[in-house]
C-alpha cells in the first residue's frame, strides 16, 4: 500500500466517523443550549474553558514529544520504552492538576455554580489528557480510525445522556458530570484497542524522563503560551461581561473548536512522514509532502470558510435557538480564525518535524503578549467582538511566525496555485449560492459545495498521477 493511500484511507475513515461525530456533537450542543439558555450556557462555557486551561498545562508538550520520539525509532523495545515512560509522566502531571484545580478555582470571582461545576468536570479533563497522549501511538501506526471511533462512542453516549436529561430533568452540574463519565468509558475503550500495538504499563526510568524533558521543554513552554492566547479570551470575557454574553460567544467558539480538531487529526498522520524525511535528509520528499498537505488544507479550509459565511446565522439559530441568532455574525469572524488554525497547524507540525520548536518560543511569547493586551483592552469595550477579532489576529500571527521559522531552517517554496484556484472557486460558488439563499439552507449549502468542487475539478487541482496513488494504491 502506498503512503498516499495509507494516509487517504486513514483520513477517509476519520472524516466519515468525524462527520458523524460532528452531527452528534451538533445535536448535543443544541440540547445543552436549549436546556441552559444564554446565561446557563455562559456558565457551561466558563467551566469548559477553565478546565481546558489545566488540560493544556498538563500536556507539557508530551503528545507532540511522544509522536516525534516514536516516529524516529523502528524497534519495538525502544518504542515501548518511550510510550510507557511518557504515559507515566502524563499520568503524574494530570494527577497533580486534579489537586490544583479545586484550589485555584476558589481565587476566581465566579458564581458558585461555576466553581462546583469545575469540580464535576475534572473527570473529563483527567481522562481526556491520557487519551490525547496515547493518541500518538495510533498516529504512528496509521490507525487513527480507532481514535475517531472512540470519539464516536463518547459523543453517542453523551448525546444519549443529554437526551435523557432533556426529558426527565437536568441541571448544569448533571450535564458536566455526565461528560466526565462518558470520557472515562472512552479511556477504557482506548486501553482495549491499544493492546494491539503495545503493552501499556507504568515506567519509572527517571533518566529517560530527564531526556524527555530536555527535548520537550520548548513544546511545554509553547503550550503554556498557546494557552494564554487560545483560552484567555473566554476567561477574560467571563470576568468582564455577563454570562449571557459569554454564552453568545461560547456557542460559535464551540463550532471553531470542533472544526479545529481536523487539522490536528490530519497532521498527526503526516508528522511521522515529515520526521522520517527530515531524519533521512530526504529534503525533496519533504518538500513534496509539505506541498501536498498545503494544497489539501487550501481546498478544505476555503470550502469551510465560504460555506460558513453562507449559512452562519441560520446555522446558529438551528443549533441553539433564536436567542443565539447574534452568534451567527460572531461565527463569521471566528471561521476566519479557524482557517488560520488550519495553516498554523501545518506549519507548527513542520517546525516540530525539523526539531526547531525552540525557535518558536519567542514568537509564541509575542503572540501571547499581543493577545492578552488585546483581550484586556478590547473585551471590556467591545465584549465578544473584541474577543473574536483578537482571536482572528493572533491565529494569523502564529501562521506568519511558524512559516518564518520553517523558511529559516529549510528551503521550502510553497506553490500557491491550488490556494488561488480554491479562493476563486469558493468565491464564485458563494456568490451563486448567495443569490439563492432564500431557499432551503441544506439545498443552498449543497449547491455551493457542488459548484466549488466542479470548478476545482475543471481546474485540475489534483493530478491524475496523485489520484492513482491514493485510490488505486499505485
Amino acid at each position: 500500500m502506498s503512503t498516499a493511500n495509507k494516509i487517504f484511507t486513514n483520513t477517509l475513515w476519520q472524516v466519515i466517523i468525524r462527520v458523524i461525530n460532528i452531527l452528534i456533537g451538533v445535536f448535543s450542543l443544541a440540547l445543552i443550549t436549549r436546556m441552559l439558555g444564554k446565561a446557563g450556557f455562559g456558565f457551561y462555557t466558563t467551566i469548559f474553558a477553565f478546565v481546558q486551561m489545566f488540560a493544556i498545562l498538563a500536556d507539557l508538550g508530551l503528545y507532540m514529544a511522544m509522536l516525534r520520539e516514536i516516529s524516529s525509532v523502528k524497534d519495538k523495545v525502544s518504542e515501548n520504552k518511550i510510550i510507557n515512560n511518557i504515559f507515566t509522566i502524563r499520568l503524574v502531571s494530570s494527577l497533580l492538576m486534579l489537586v490544583l484545580i479545586p484550589l485555584v478555582i476558589q481565587f476566581f470571582p465566579y458564581d458558585q455554580a461555576v466553581k462546583t461545576g469545575v469540580i464535576f468536570f475534572m473527570g473529563t479533563f483527567f481522562f481526556q489528557t491520557l487519551i490525547t497522549t496515547l493518541t500518538a501511538v495510533f498516529s504512528k501506526k496509521l490507525d487513527m480510525a480507532k481514535v475517531a471511533f472512540i470519539d464516536f462512542v463518547n459523543k453517542l453516549l453523551y448525546a444519549g445522556f443529554l437526551l435523557y436529561l432533556f426529558f426527565y430533568g437536568f441541571s448544569l452540574h448533571t450535564i458536566v458530570l455526565g461528560n466526565s463519565f462518558t470520557m472515562g468509558v472512552s479511556f477504557i475503550l482506548l486501553l482495549f484497542f491499544i493492546r494491539r500495538h503495545i503493552k501499556l504499563s507504568l515506567a519509572w526510568d527517571f533518566k529517560y524522563w530527564k531526556t524527555v524533558w530536555h527535548r520537550s521543554w520548548p513544546l511545554a513552554i509553547t503550550v503554556v503560551l498557546n494557552l494564554l492566547y487560545f483560552k484567555a479570551d473566554t476567561l477574560v470575557l467571563s470576568a468582564y461581561k455577563s454570562p449571557e454574553e459569554v454564552g453568545l460567544y461560547g456557542a460559535p467558539y464551540r463550532v471553531l473548536e470542533v472544526m479545529a480538531t481536523f487539522p490536528h487529526m490530519f497532521m498527526s498522520l503526516i508528522l511521522p512522514i515529515f520526521t522520517a524525511n527530515w531524519v533521512a535528509r530526504k529534503i525533496k520528499d519533504l518538500n513534496e509532502n509539505f506541498q501536498h498537505s498545503f494544497d489539501f488544507f487550501s481546498i478544505i479550509s476555503i470550502a469551510m470558510l465560504f460555506s460558513t459565511w453562507l449559512i452562519s446565522r441560520p446555522l446558529m439559530i438551528k443549533l441553539s435557538g433564536e436567542e443565539f441568532a447574534a452568534s451567527g455574525p460572531i461565527l463569521d469572524v471566528l471561521i476566519v480564525a479557524t482557517v488560520g488554525i488550519f495553516f498554523g497547524t501545518l506549519f507548527i507540525y513542520m517546525v516540530v518535524a525539523i526539531d526547531a520548536q525552540r525557535q518558536m518560543i519567542k514568537y509564541f511569547l509575542w503572540s501571547a503578549i499581543v493577545a492578552l493586551i488585546g483581550y484586556f483592552i478590547f473585551i471590556p469595550i467591545y465584549s465578544y467582538w473584541g474577543a473574536a477579532y483578537m482571536t482572528l489576529v493572533v491565529e494569523w500571527l502564529i501562521v506568519l511566525f511558524a512559516w518564518r521559522v520553517v523558511k529559516k531552517n529549510i528551503n521550502i517554496n510553497i506553490k500557491l496555485g491550488v490556494l488561488y484556484k480554491s479562493i476563486f472557486a469558493g468565491a464564485f460558488a458563494f456568490l451563486v449560492a448567495w443569490m439563492l439563499r432564500s431557499y432551503n439552507i441544506v439545498f443552498t449549502l449543497a449547491l455551493a459545495l457542488l459548484l466549488y468542487f466542479i470548478i476545482l475539478t475543471w481546474f485540475k487541482t489534483i493530478s491524475r498521477k496523485h489520484l492513482k496513488q491514493i485510490f488505486l494504491n499505485k
